[in-house]
């Protein structure tokens, strides 16, 4: 069965290569054959490796972006927000599951936004790596079903979900994360009407299996686990080897704020069902006495702290004795529930 599923799914990524090569770029030189399948830093059953030239999937490198309107966002689509000082920058899901990659910066803030459609996870990190600014393709290789970007200048892989090198110069060095906030359009538009939003002006275009971002929900053979996970898709703290997960279904309307203790960190997870966004930072004040609620019916602001800070979802004080600051964030994101079982051993569902 498993050489079965493990041919289907070339088969599948062969066609979605060939669906994507519409402006093909010039082939890249990476390795093939037997180089193609040595040095990897994890086990080579738990790949996909392509032998197909990379970038058949065109990341977006010089993004062009336009004021949010009607236009531009639809309320109902997903999107994923990006903040950094004043600047919000929108990331509609329809795009990224095109291009699964966007190489951005802001002034000389360089980062990669990243989605999987098979997993459904969308993940940003900084694109400066010892001292150099790395412009991350599509591989088209998988592990655990997962996107495996590469970068460009040096030829090393990384995992998305691990945010880690698990091949070439970098192996096993890992990613800057950055807050990535996933929720729909009609949120952006209560939160940030001035955002800016990502255009597509690649002329490219994908037939359906590029953009069936539901695709990978019933992908995989997950590993052993005492732990049940409810279907669909699950919001995730990541540390290691270990994941705390929550399901949208206990952010219940309004928003609702949680404390929790997550491997030796106090952490605060915020979010709302109905808003469609989980959001999760780390408190790190040391003081005993801060208490976090939250606010209703204020987009983006979305609690405070018994010192007088307002705090919007992208985790920034608005308002406040610590205005301008910014909470810090662990990684997070959602993702399908059967991805979490296929990279981490550790699981645990939080529960009220």
């Amino acid at each position: 069965m498993k050489l079965i599923k493990k041919i289907s799914y070339l088969i599948v990524i062969g066609i979605l290569f060939s669906a994507c090569s519409k402006n093909e770029a010039p082939p890249n030189s990476l390795p093939t054959g037997n180089e193609l399948e040595s040095g990897w830093l994890v086990p080579i059953n738990q790949l996909i490796l392509s032998q197909l030239p990379p970038d058949r999937i065109h990341s977006i490198d010089a993004p062009h972006f336009e004021t949010l309107s009607s236009e531009n966002l639809r309320a109902d689509e997903t999107v994923y927000i990006y903040r950094f000082g004043n600047i919000v920058k929108i990331y509609p899901q329809r795009i990224m599951g095109v291009h699964e990659i966007v190489n951005d910066h802001i002034d000389d803030h360089h980062f990669a936004v990243t989605f999987c459609p098979l997993t459904g996870s969308a993940v940003a990190w900084n694109r400066e790596i010892n001292g150099t600014v790395a412009e991350f393709g599509v591989s088209g290789h998988l592990f655990n079903e997962n996107l495996i970007p590469y970068d460009r200048n040096d030829s090393s892989f990384w995992s998305q979900m691990r945010l880690q090198s698990i091949k070439g110069n970098h192996a096993g060095q890992q990613l800057e994360s950055h807050t990535l906030v996933l929720t729909k359009g009609q949120t952006v538009k209560n939160s940030f009407p001035n955002a800016l939003v990502l255009i597509d002006t690649s002329g490219h275009n994908c037939d359906s299996i590029c953009g069936d971002f539901k695709s990978g929900r019933d992908l995989g053979d997950p590993n052993e686990s005492d732990i049940e996970l409810p279907g669909g898709d699950l919001f995730g703290i990541v540390n290691g080897e270990a994941a705390l997960l929550f399901n949208y279904a206990v952010f219940e309307d309004p928003i609702k704020i949680y404390h929790t203790n997550f491997r030796n960190s106090k952490v605060i997870v915020t979010g709302s069902e109905t808003l469609q966004f989980i959001v999760a930072f780390i408190d790190k004040t040391g003081d005993p006495n801060i208490q976090f609620s939250v606010i209703q019916d204020e987009l983006p602001i979305i609690f405070k702290d018994n010192k007088g800070n307002r705090y919007d979802m992208t985790g920034l004080v608005v308002s406040g004795p610590s205005a301008g600051n910014r909470l810090s964030s662990p990684i997070a994101y959602t993702a399908h529930s059967f991805a979490w079982k296929l990279f981490f051993n550790k699981l645990e569902l939080f529960e009220e």
